[in-house]
């Protein structure tokens, strides 16, 4: 960009707000994604990355995909993902259920809110469902847990269990709220 854009994108008032607000919105993602997830075992993470093999590319690979959330398993690591399975399920129901297609076409407006407030509410069960597969795929990664207690939904794991799960489901609607 020429200089003087870049001065005009300053100097207007309404540019330089968008500009500011969408660097705050970054900020606080970017100081989100270094908020570990409590209950894991770091230690467990990093041999993970380091072992070599299958395992380690997979975890390098997903790692680079999130943006950097995995390596450290951040209350983001799932990032927006679940909103987008709830989004892409809502879709392919819509012409399945003549009455939900009749909803969006008689008055397209409503259906649009309709289709927004259950794609957020359907997100919390696809959120809950990835929370334990990627706890799972990563303990089998490791060989073991990466938890600091095992993860079970019974006995006396359950509440270091369901915590590692309700802070991952509360860094994806965390995710969704910024975007």
């Amino acid at each position: 960009m020429k200089r003087s854009a870049w001065r005009y994108l300053w100097t207007s008032q309404d540019i330089r707000k968008k500009l500011l607000i969408t660097l705050l919105l970054l900020i606080l993602y970017r100081l989100a994604a270094n908020i570990p997830v409590p209950g894991i075992d770091r230690a467990v993470l990093a041999t993970i990355a380091t072992s070599g093999g299958a395992g380690a590319t997979l975890f390098g690979l997903l790692d680079l995909l999130s943006g950097g959330t995995i390596s450290n398993f951040s209350i983001l690591a799932m990032g927006v993902y679940p909103y987008i399975t709830a989004q892409i399920i809502l879709q392919l129901l819509v012409p399945i259920i003549p009455a939900l297609e009749r909803k969006i076409k008689d008055n397209p407006r409503e259906g649009q809110k309709w289709m927004e407030r259950w794609t957020v509410i359907l997100t919390v069960p696809m959120a809950l469902l990835s929370a334990i597969g990627q706890i799972n795929i990563f303990s089998q990664l490791a060989n073991g847990s990466i938890l600091t207690t095992p993860f079970s939904l019974s006995g006396s794991a359950l509440l270091p269990s369901m915590t590692v799960v309700a802070s991952m489901i509360a860094g994806t609607m965390f995710g969704i709220w910024l975007g």
